[in-house]
C-alpha cells in the first residue's frame, strides 16, 4: 500500500466524518470543515485525474477533465464501501468512467453508462474481504495517535512548568525529546522500558505515572 493511497484513505475518512457532523449539526463551521476535507481529498486525487486525462487524450481539455474528475470524486465518496475495497479503487473506477465519457463526448462515440455497467455486475471485482479490517485498523491507529498526542501535550504543559531553566530553546528541545520518547512508549506495543537507559526509563515512568494520575482525575 502506497503512502498516497493511505493518505487518500485518511482524507476520505475525515470527509465522511465531516459530512456526518454537518448533517447532525448544520452550520457555517461544519460546512467549512466539509469543504476543507473535500479540498484535501481533491488535492490528493489530482495526479490520478491528470494521469487518466492524458491517457484518454484529454491533454487539451484539462479544465473539463478537472471538472469531470471532481464529479467522479464526489460520486466515489458517496459510493465508497470500506467492506468492499479501499477508497482508491472506488475513486479510480469513477474517474475512469467520467473521463472516458468526456473523451467520447468530445471525440465522438457512444457514451458509457457507469450505472449500467454496475447493474450488469462489472464492479464485482471491487470486492475486497480484507478492506474493512484494514480500514478499521487504520481508524483505530489514528484514534490512538490523537489520544496519545493530547495526553502528551497536557503532560508537556505540566512538565514544562517544573523545568527550571532560563534557556527557552533548551527547555523546548528537552520537552520535545522527552515527549517523543514517551509517545513511542505509549503507541508502540512492542516497546519495553527495560531496553531504555536508566535516565530515559526514569523519564518514561515518571511521565506515564503523571499522565495516568491526571487522566483519572479529568475523565468524565
Amino acid at each position: 500500500m502506497s503512502a498516497r493511497s493511505d493518505a487518500l484513505e485518511e482524507a476520505v475518512t475525515e470527509l465522511l466524518a465531516a459530512r456526518t457532523a454537518q448533517e447532525a449539526k448544520p452550520g457555517a463551521r461544519a460546512s467549512a470543515r466539509a469543504d476543507r476535507a473535500f479540498a484535501r481529498l481533491a488535492e490528493l486525487a489530482a495526479p490520478t485525474i491528470r494521469y487518466f486525462a492524458r491517457r484518454y487524450g484529454l491533454s487539451d481539455h484539462l479544465d473539463d477533465a478537472g471538472q469531470a474528475g471532481a464529479i467522479a470524486l464526489h460520486r466515489a465518496t458517496e459510493r465508497y464501501d470500506a467492506s468492499r475495497a479501499r477508497f482508491t479503487t472506488f475513486m479510480n473506477w469513477q474517474i475512469r468512467a467520467e473521463l472516458q465519457a468526456l473523451a467520447q463526448k468530445l471525440h465522438g462515440g457512444a457514451p458509457v453508462s457507469l450505472d449500467a455497467l454496475c447493474d450488469a455486475g462489472a464492479d464485482e471485482w471491487l470486492a475486497d474481504p480484507e478492506a474493512l479490517a484494514a480500514t478499521e485498523a487504520r481508524a483505530s491507529d489514528r484514534l490512538a495517535a490523537r489520544c496519545a498526542d493530547r495526553l502528551i501535550a497536557e503532560w508537556a504543559a505540566r512538565r514544562g512548568a517544573t523545568i527550571r531553566s532560563t534557556d527557552r530553546e533548551g527547555r523546548r528541545s528537552r520537552l520535545a525529546t522527552e515527549g517523543a520518547l514517551v509517545r513511542h512508549q505509549l503507541l508502540d506495543v512492542e516497546a519495553v522500558t527495560a531496553r531504555l537507559c536508566e535516565a530515559d526509563r526514569h523519564i518514561v515512568r515518571r511521565a506515564l505515572a503523571d499522565i495516568a494520575r491526571h487522566a483519572g482525575t479529568t475523565a468524565h
